[in-house]
């Protein structure tokens, strides 16, 4: 066993994707979201249960992402939820993506590279109803839709839009997001495998009109609601921890400084332990001085800067080098989860989830 390491419950991870699917409708396909490798869990190993739990298809941020899928023998639909530029294209029509477009994208391109592999390709109208990222507003639609018959090898698939505030208490601009949507689907096919979908995972959770016939949810599959917000009516469990060992530990006396600047000063003899996570696994800086860890069941603050590669907490008699920390997750009775991690460093769970890419991933069944 590696010295730091995530821990992926699989079985957690099962009982997620199961509980979802089992809220929602059962004609909502659900495509489960893999950007950033899976939220940091492992695109490979959280899409095989997602398929097993009748998950229809994937989806990711890039084409590259979708590409190691594919060289993982996954044959169901990939969608790409990043707009294509040219040098994209190639590589996401020989591997069957289903790519989003909209007034801004280079059609022609696109086209030409479909026609010389002689494919069709699937493509996602993105609408943008109001959060001001990537999409087509809804009075270019009937223009775009003219523009878009001259290219009879790009086939238009369905359409997304995404909702901005649909994890806070207050869903009014979410609300009207959708009456905006609403106003492009007028616009829009409505054959019956024409796909639509807005519900994000907290459009799942709060927003039923949000769910059309393909849901999208993330950051639920994984264990974690979308903000503090949200009612905790569904029975995630986190599906990630972050697990350390002593490497050394040391007394200090009084007087005595710890870390880079002197930021902390022992104020009477104690000791203190070395963790070897550091900035660069992606532990925020932030929380020097502030965070803490658990140790043999107990909370142990950290003390000086986070380093690059470790980090100091106070201890007492009972710890030893080799005994494990617990920096995300859950020791004896105590545990420190994601979300009290996040709210210390001033970020957000989806943050942390995505940067610990440096510390192998070890999967629990």
């Amino acid at each position: 066993m590696p010295v730091s390491y995530t821990k992926i419950s699989l079985k957690a991870l099962r009982h997620n994707l199961r509980l979802i699917r089992s809220t929602v409708p059962e004609n909502v396909e659900l495509m489960a979201i893999l950007k950033s490798d899976g939220y940091g869990h492992g695109s490979i190993a959280t899409l095989n249960i997602a398929l097993e739990e009748g998950y229809s298809s994937a989806a990711v941020a890039r084409v590259d992402e979708g590409i190691k899928l594919r060289q993982h023998g996954f044959n169901c639909p990939i969608y790409t939820l990043g707009l294509p530029l040219p040098y994209d294209m190639p590589a996401g029509v020989a591997n069957d993506m289903i790519m989003p477009i909209d007034d801004t994208v280079d059609l022609k391109t696109m086209e030409a590279v479909a026609a010389v592999s002689n494919k069709e390709v699937k493509v996602m109208l993105t609408v943008d109803t109001g959060m001001n990222r990537l999409g087509i507003h809804l009075d270019k639609i009937p223009e775009f839709l003219k523009k878009l018959k001259r290219y009879p090898h790009l086939k238009l698939h369905g359409t997304f839009t995404h909702m901005a505030t649909a994890d806070e208490k207050d869903k009014t601009f979410a609300i009207a997001q959708l009456k905006e949507f609403e106003k492009a689907l007028e616009l829009l096919p409505k054959t019956k495998d024409f796909r639509i979908s807005a519900a994000n995972s907290a459009g799942i959770l709060e927003l039923p009109q949000s769910l059309y016939n393909l849901a999208r949810p993330g950051i639920i599959m994984y264990g974690i609601y979308p903000s503090g917000d949200m009612k905790k009516n569904l029975d995630l469990q986190p599906v990630m921890s972050l697990i350390s060992h002593c490497i050394h530990v040391q007394t200090l006396k009084k007087g005595e400084t710890v870390g880079y600047g002197a930021t902390y000063k022992a104020e009477h003899m104690m000791k203190t332990a070395t963790i070897p996570i550091g900035y660069a696994d992606g532990y925020p800086r932030s929380l020097s001085n502030k965070g803490y860890v658990l140790i043999g069941g107990k909370k142990r603050p950290i003390v000086g800067r986070i380093c690059m590669d470790q980090l100091m907490v106070a201890v007492d008699d009972t710890v030893r080098t080799g005994d494990q920390v617990v920096l995300i997750g859950e020791q004896g009775n105590e545990k420190i989860t994601i979300e009290e991690v996040a709210e210390l460093a001033e970020t957000i769970p989806y943050e942390l989830m995505c940067i610990f890419k440096r510390i192998i991933r070890v999967y629990e069944t």
